[in-house]
This record gives C-alpha cells, sequence and structure tokens, in this order.
C-alpha cells in the first residue's frame, strides 16, 4: 500500500467520505427489465464493491420517459426504482463502498433498440450518428424534465444511495441546452450563453430542493467534445466558473467525447490504442476552475497510473471502470502489494460496450464471469474432485482453459507444438493498432501461467498416441484454424498471400500496390491495410461487407477510418474475390454482380477468414472419459467466444 498512499486514502465528497479514490464510473449493464435494476445487476456490481472500489455510479438512469435512451435504460423517475436502490445500496454499502445514480436524459440522442420515443431537445438539430431529428421542447416540457431530475434524484435518495450525478457529458440534453451549436433557441433558454446555461442551473436548483442539503450531488461533464463544432477546454472552464459562482456542486466527474459524431463518440469509450489517461490534463483545468474535486477516467487501467494521477494533484477520484470488469478484485491487490495478479484491460470494447450496442448485457473478453455472476458462482463454488486434464493448444480459450482447471484444483498439463504461448495472439502482436491488446493477453496469461500449477509442455505435438499415454480424465482440444482460401481461380498465385503470412515471423516480399481483399470486415484487413500503407505501399482495401471494418466494434472502427483516410488508403466496398486470371485480379460486385478487372497489381494480400482445425478432436474423441472441444477448433469466431468456452469447460470438468 505504501506504493499507493495517494490513491488509497479517504476523500470527503459533499456529504459522504469515500475509503479510497478508485471509482467505478456509470456504464450500461443491460440488467435492467421494465426500467427496474434487476439482481444480475446487483450480482455484478457486488463483485467490485467486494473487490474493493471506493465508488459506484450506476448507470444512467432517465429522468422522465422521453429520456430513455435504450430499451434498457433504469427508469430513474419511476418510483418502483426505490426497493431495487435499496437492495442495491445494503449490498454495496457491507464493503464500505458508496454508490450514486447517474441522472440521465439523451435529448436527441435516442438509440432504442425497440419503439423509438420522440426526441426532445432544445432546437430541432439533427444527431448525425443516431440519425434522429428531435422536436424542439415547449416550456412545459423543459418543466417537465427539469421535475423529472428532482424527482429521480429524491427517489434514489429514498431508496438509500449516497449521491447523485447529473449528466451533462457527450452532448445529452444538458450539454445540448448549453452549447450554440445545439440550442437556437429565441426564448429566455436561448441566444446569450447566460440563457443557455439557464436549463442546468434550474435543474440543479430543483434537484438540491427536493434532496435536502445532507446529500451529495455533482455533474459529469466533456471537457473536450473532440467533434467539429464541439465544446473546446477553454469552453468547459468557462460553463464551470459560471456554475460554480451560482449553484452547489460538489464534484465534476471528467470526460471526453461527443455522442452525436462518430469521432466524439469515441471517447465514451476509447479502445486501445489510443492514449492511456488522456483526460487528466483537462480534468486539472477543470479542478483548478471550479476549486471542487474531480474526478476522471477514461483508459486509466492500471493502479500506478491512477497513484500518478492523484499525487500530482490532476484529480481526486479516478475512474478505473474497465479495470475493475476484467479484474474487479484489482483494487484489493493492489492494496496488498499483489500487483503481478493483477489481469489488464485489453482496450478491446468488444464485450464491455460492444455488448451494451448489440442490446447484450454486458461481459468480458478476459473475465468471462462479468455480467454472469449470479449464474456462474454457483458452478464455481459446487464441489468438485482432483481430476487430471491434459489442455491441448496454447491459444487463448486453451490458456483460459488451463488456468481455470488449475485454479480449481486439478493436475493441469497444456500442451502446444509451438515454442512459445499464444496462438494468434502472436500473429496480432504484429498488427500495428491490435499490438496493445495481443501484448496485454499474452501478459495476462503469462503471469497467470506463473502463479499457477500448470505444467506447461511446450514443442510437442500432441498425437493421439501420446495423450492416451498421458491416462487423462479429461481433454480440452483447443487446437486453433487455419485460413481460408476460397475456391477460384488463381487462389495459388504466387504474388498472393494470406494476411498470416503478413503478420508472420519471417514476412514475404511484397510489392508497391497491393490489394487487402476482405471477406469478413474483421480486423485483420483492415491492419494488413495500416501496416502497408505505414511502410509506403499504394493500398487499396476492398471488402465484402457493406462497409469498411462492419464486424468491428464502432469506436475502434472509427480510430482505423481516421488512420485509413490520414494515409490515403482506398477504399472500396460491396466487393469480393472472383480470382486471378491472366494475372487481372477479379472483383465481383455483390449487388449489380459485375465484374471488374485489376491489371495494376503488385501484391495481394487475402483475408477471407479461417476453417477450424478438427482432425485432433475427431481422432482423440473417446480416449479419456471427458473431451471437449473449444474456441477456433470447434468454429472460428473471437477472442470473446474463445476464452468464454475455455472458462466453462474447465467449470464442468
Amino acid at each position: 500500500m505504501d506504493n499507493f498512499k495517494n490513491l488509497f486514502s479517504s476523500v470527503k465528497i459533499g456529504n459522504i467520505e469515500l475509503k479510497n479514490r478508485i471509482m467505478v464510473t456509470a456504464h450500461q449493464t443491460n440488467h435492467v427489465k421494465d426500467g427496474i435494476p434487476t439482481s444480475e445487476m446487483t450480482a455484478y456490481h457486488v463483485a467490485r464493491a467486494k473487490g474493493g472500489v471506493g465508488l459506484i455510479v450506476l448507470e444512467a438512469a432517465a429522468v422522465h420517459p422521453s429520456g430513455m435512451l435504450t430499451t434498457s435504460t433504469i427508469a430513474g423517475y419511476d418510483e418502483r426504482i426505490v426497493p431495487a436502490y435499496v437492495k442495491l445500496a445494503e449490498e454495496l454499502h457491507q464493503y464500505g463502498t458508496k454508490v450514486f445514480s447517474q441522472l440521465f436524459h439523451g435529448g436527441r440522442e435516442v438509440v432504442s433498440s425497440d419503439y423509438r420515443n420522440a426526441a426532445w431537445a432544445p432546437s430541432a438539430e439533427p444527431s448525425l450518428r443516431f440519425s434522429v431529428v428531435p422536436k424542439p421542447m415547449n416550456l412545459e416540457e423543459i418543466k417537465e424534465v427539469i421535475d423529472g431530475f428532482a424527482l429521480s434524484a429524491k427517489l434514489a435518495k429514498e431508496g438509500g444511495l449516497d449521491g447523485v450525478e447529473i449528466c451533462c457529458s457527450h452532448g445529452y440534453l444538458p450539454a445540448q441546452f448549453w452549447s450554440s451549436h445545439t440550442n437556437h433557441r429565441t426564448d429566455h433558454y436561448g441566444g446569450s450563453f447566460e440563457n443557455r446555461m439557464r436549463f442546468i442551473i434550474e435543474v440543479i436548483e430543483r434537484v438540491w430542493e427536493e434532496v435536502g442539503e445532507d446529500f451529495t450531488v455533482g455533474i459529469r461533464m466533456s471537457a473536450d467534445e473532440k467533434t467539429m463544432d464541439g465544446l473546446t477546454v477553454k469552453d468547459s472552464v468557462e460553463i464551470v466558473q459560471y456554475l460554480v459562482d451560482r449553484v452547489r456542486i460538489d464534484f465534476i466527474n471528467v470526460t471526453s467525447g461527443d455522442s452525436s459524431t462518430y469521432a466524439g463518440s469515441t471517447h465514451i469509450a476509447p479502445p486501445s490504442p489510443v492514449e492511456h489517461g488522456y483526460n487528466a490534463p483537462y480534468a486539472f483545468k477543470i479542478r483548478m476552475a471550479g476549486a471542487v474535486p474531480v474526478f476522471v477516467g477514461t483508459r486509466v487501467l492500471d493502479p500506478a497510473e491512477a497513484e500518478r494521477i492523484i499525487a500530482t494533484g490532476q484529480a481526486d477520484v479516478v475512474g478505473m471502470t474497465r479495470a475493475t470488469i476484467v479484474d474487479p478484485e484489482m483494487p484489493n491487490k493492489a492494496m496488498k502489494g499483489e500487483l503481478h495478479s493483477i489481469a489488464a484491460c485489453l482496450g478491446c470494447n468488444q464485450a464491455c460496450i460492444g455488448h451494451y450496442h448489440k442490446g447484450l448485457t454486458i461481459g468480458c473478453v478476459q473475465n468471462p464471469m462479468a455480467g454472469k455472476e449470479e449464474k456462474l458462482l454457483p458452478l464455481v463454488q459446487r464441489p468438485r474432485t482432483e481430476k487430471r486434464v491434459v489442455v491441448v493448444g496454447a491459444g487463448p480459450a486453451g490458456l483460459q482453459a488451463a488456468v481455470t482447471a488449475a485454479e480449481l484444483g486439478h493436475q493441469v498439463t497444456l500442451v502446444d507444438q509451438a515454442d512459445a504461448i499464444g496462438g494468434l495472439l502472436r500473429t496480432m502482436r504484429r498488427a500495428p493498432m491490435r499490438r496493445e491488446i495481443a501484448e496485454t493477453m499474452l501478459d495476462n496469461y503469462t503471469r497467470k501461467l506463473e502463479l499457477s500449477k500448470v505444467t506447461l509442455m511446450l514443442g510437442k505435438r500432441a498425437s493421439r498416441e501420446a495423450l492416451a499415454e498421458m491416462e487423462a480424465d479429461a481433454i480440452i482440444c483447443a487446437v486453433g484454424s487455419r485460413p481460408y482460401v476460397p475456391h477460384v481461380e488463381g487462389a495459388d498465385h504466387p504474388r498472393l498471400i494470406m494476411v498470416d503470412e503478413l503478420f508472420g515471423s519471417h514476412s514475404p516480399a511484397i510489392g508497391q500496390r497491393v490489394l487487402v481483399l476482405d471477406y469478413l470486415g474483421d480486423w485483420p484487413a483492415v491492419e494488413a491495410a495500416v501496416f502497408l500503407a505505414e511502410k509506403g505501399h499504394e493500398v487499396t482495401l476492398v471488402t465484402a461487407k457493406l462497409y469498411i471494418g462492419e464486424e468491428v466494434h464502432q469506436y475502434l472502427r472509427n480510430e482505423y477510418l481516421k488512420r485509413l483516410y490520414s494515409l490515403n488508403v482506398k477504399l472500396l466496398p460491396h466487393f469480393d474475390f472472383g480470382g486471378i486470371c491472366n494475372d487481372r485480379v477479379i472483383l465481383r460486385n455483390l449487388f449489380s454482380y459485375e465484374t471488374e478487372q485489376i491489371e495494376d497489381w503488385d501484391t495481394v494480400v487475402l483475408s477471407y477468414g479461417r476453417v477450424p482445425n478438427v482432425e485432433l478432436y475427431e481422432q482423440i474423441k473417446g480416449i479419456a472419459p471427458i473431451v471437449k472441444q473449444v474456441g477456433d477448433c470447434l468454429a472460428p469466431r473471437t477472442l470473446e467466444e474463445a476464452v468464454y468456452e475455455g472458462y466453462v469447460a474447465a467449470l464442468e470438468i
């Protein structure tokens, strides 16, 4: 703890005292039914409270029916919320963790997966990202929403919560009022700066009227909206100075970004390779302007990073949300000095906010338990007898199976024909914008293996005979996949290579003019295009999908497209590979069925997905009481499925 004396010191925020400076910021779990948090949400947050966080801000709670961001948003204005809050608060308070509600209205930002309500906003200014044109709020509707903020705060207090955070960040309704780009009103809520600030001033005043002075109330705001025509840090400083002179604000939670544009939305949950902790300098400016406690987060993944932010006075509390999704015990481990055992966030966004955008409940690629605590904890805790377990394949699925089986008390041997662990992670680590993800995951598993009793056998090919001799009680087959080669003329052309070869340890010779052909819209083809363009090649990225990177999470896709445009990569959607005939690359349009022939090319890089390595599993079925198949050798998918299947396979032994 000596290394984190600032991070694990207490701090007074409004009317409460936090036991440490680590918080979980508001993020959607989708564990909500008919506007009310479920027991699954409670179990999810209990794991983080038990792990040692000082403060949890619950996900966005709409303050009015018009403010429901999705059909899985908490209905903060509904009196039925009080018993759910009581249950959450009682559970979290057992661990000394404080809990706030985030009071929310999205205004023109509506992403409902069900019936889409009419969007309310100060003016009829469209949201580019969600293609929403809102209706201008009349004065009665403005009053309704202001009263909704107050009512929702009152219900949060009645439910035993410790405070509320009014969401003004990411271009949501309060920010739509205070921005001259989204507020074109001519009444007393628009026009001058003072008029545009009227809405949030009245919201805060009404909230205090309802909750009384013995509560804690703050705001969340984007210091820099990081988008064209968005607010800058200079604008935010002016807003903060104006607010704190007029109303009581107990804290300001500083973030960045804007929901209404693609580039701005990236900063809601920025992925790897976005810089760690980049909001901290903004937080310092807001802290100096407002002279109130400041929270800051956004890619603060390591307790050492958080300690530096607190020690240098940039913020008073640090949001480490994704760090606690992947490892809920991170605060306790840091406090005990057990840094080697902390699992680090990959920044992949696939199962946290990626699930939210798909309407799924929260998960984590590296922590299969996340969001499934209520379902999986009984399986983890059930009695079991020690067994001899052999895992074949040291890629993500096999690694997870091995370390989980060892944690459960089994005698585990992990076998791989390669001379190092990782499988396709070793290929991914050579991709320019996936390097951090691959290296972090490899580091996590390397440390897990070192702390486990797994017997690691590298450079050993696992045949049926060799596995039979090991007399295992259970064999988990996780031997991965290989590139798919399309059945077209010219697939064996000497100037055609697979994307795996490009990122292999011995990269082949590449000509100046390169066609990267993508079939599945995943990351490998985009990474290949970036990799080659950075080396000075003339690159055309052709995809058979509707748009580049269609299967990649939107925030990562935003970063990919920014990079592709800056490198002048030519982008061509809607075409697949028809083969190579007479040294001409044939491209087929997926809608018109017309073909194009490309004559001026030097190299084709093919990224057409993968096929499972099923042969070993078919050979070893029946040689042990339990034989399971997991990950890509079952069917090539993503890291999430591979890790989850490895985890569950071990739990079921």
